[in-house]
């Protein structure tokens, strides 16, 4: 008896085998056309990890001699394999449930806020920074400012994960005050976006200043500048779905949305915006590129100032103020258009790559072209202390 038991499992056993061997089978099978069939959105944008797919592998001969062409493929069935949207979210979470939270690229804090990384400074590149910054101000003799947004990881520490890595932003942001200390006046955006409400002007899926941050913070640049900031009232709001880059990069597609603004000025309709990259130049009217908007529109923050150029002017023949420099990241893009209220030409650089090209005049050249004097930096730190600022020149 007992040895016909035995025969009896051992054939179950095999049964089972023979199972999933044939479930496995078919799983590969499946994935398998359902990769060759559906369809691709090869070299396309992709809407929630804000990052544009792997397009088709190229199968000359010489990309397959050279070792390029594994590399590829890699990369294309990483970005098409089937329901990978959904694989890409479960493992995020997975990494979250696991007590990973803390170490990941993006984490995730309190109130579904999503937090990165601490930014690695980098002394050699703060130092270059600061040695193009001081010779850029005395050859061109301007009046110079400082608006250097810190990160919200730093302002909401009460929102970080448990455990979480330490965020030293006011430590390198009084460096460089003092660093550029009797050719820079600082202005404190630690200080200013401390105002009790700080949760409200920082996004949760994005590293940006909500339109509300922006706001406070061109308050806090037009008094230090002798301007009279517009009240709140003056403008009209309008407010629109948003998942930002946070969102796309971390895999935590639950996340609810923020909703992004537009604050939109009596004076905006008066604006010209030219962009210029290279030796072309783009003719705007108004400050917000409005196609950025329209719903499926992946990276709605490009609405502001048509996104980031070499060059941008934003000219307001109403205005009573004179001509102003700002060199900007992409947080000078929210913040700028308020500024232009009080100014009738008001001349923005991003010295990052978006300058190259022997085409385009260097910012001491606009100095003496437009007779500026004054100047105003308006970056997140990360442009400073972990950037570069090769064009400034």
């Amino acid at each position: 008896m007992a040895v016909k038991a035995e025969k009896t499992n051992t054939a179950l056993t095999k049964a089972q085998k023979i199972v999933l061997l044939a479930v496995f089978l078919g799983f590969i099978a499946v994935f398998s056309l359902l990769i060759l069939f559906l369809p691709k959105k090869e070299g396309q944008l992709s809407p929630n990890e804000r990052r544009v797919l792997a397009e088709a592998p190229n199968g000359s001969f010489q990309n397959i001699v050279s070792g390029k062409f594994s590399g590829e493929v890699d990369s294309w069935l990483q970005d098409h394999f089937p329901a990978r949207t959904f694989f890409v979210s479960v493992y995020s979470y997975l990494n979250r449930w696991t007590g990973r939270n803390p170490v990941e690229t993006i984490s995730l804090g309190k109130g579904n806020r999503l937090f990165e990384t601490p930014e690695e400074a980098n002394s050699d590149i703060i130092d270059t920074n600061v040695g193009k910054l001081t010779r850029f101000i005395d050859k061109n003799s301007l009046t110079a400012h400082s608006y250097i947004i810190p990160t919200a990881a730093y302002m909401l520490e009460n929102d970080l994960p448990s455990p979480h890595l330490t965020y030293h932003d006011g430590e390198l942001i009084a460096g460089l005050n003092e660093a550029l200390s009797g050719r820079v006046t600082p202005i404190s955006a630690e200080e200013t976006l401390k105002n009790g409400d700080t949760e409200s002007l920082y996004y949760r899926t994005d590293h940006h200043l909500t339109m509300r941050g922006s706001y406070v913070s061109y308050c806090a640049i037009a008094k230090e500048l002798g301007l009279t900031p517009l009240a709140e009232s003056e403008f009209t709001k309008t407010g629109y779905e948003f998942y930002g880059t946070y969102y796309g990069r971390s895999g935590l597609f639950l996340t609810p949305a923020d909703t992004l603004e537009t604050w939109v000025g009596p004076y905006d309709a008066d604006l010209t915006v030219t962009t210029v990259d290279g030796g072309s130049e783009t003719v705007h009217r108004g400050s917000l590129d409005t196609a950025c908007l329209a719903e499926g529109v992946a990276d709605k923050y490009a609405a502001y100032l048509y996104s980031n150029h070499g060059i941008t002017r934003v000219e307001n023949p109403n205005a009573e103020g004179g001509t102003l420099l700002v060199l900007k990241d992409s947080y000078g893009n929210a913040i700028v258009p308020f500024l232009a209220a009080h100014y009738k030409l008001i001349v923005m650089i991003d010295v990052r790559s978006l300058y190259y090209s022997m085409a385009m005049p260097s910012p001491s050249a606009l100095c003496e072209e437009y007779g500026i004097s004054d100047f105003i930096i308006i970056t997140g730190l990360d442009t400073v202390v972990g950037g570069t600022l090769d064009w400034l020149r």
